[in-house]
């Protein structure tokens, strides 16, 4: 399923820094709030649901982990 990755915040332990010198240091290049990123994601036969859920106006975050 082809989406737009919206970035939403920069976080440290599920809690924004964004007034913090940090954030706004980290907010200074490509990833500050409203950056978007074509992306594929695989949703494993769930793309229906998800969409259904989008158009009745619910919104889906989620965030990034590495290998």
């Amino acid at each position: 399923m082809k989406i737009k990755l919206v970035f939403a915040d920069w976080c440290k332990q599920g809690k924004s820094i964004y007034n913090t010198p940090e954030g706004i240091d980290l907010s200074m290049g490509s990833f500050h709030s409203g950056t978007t990123f074509d992306a594929e994601i695989d949703v494993l036969g769930e793309e229906n649901s998800l969409r259904s859920a989008i158009r009745k106006g619910f919104e889906p975050h989620f965030y990034v982990v590495l290998d």
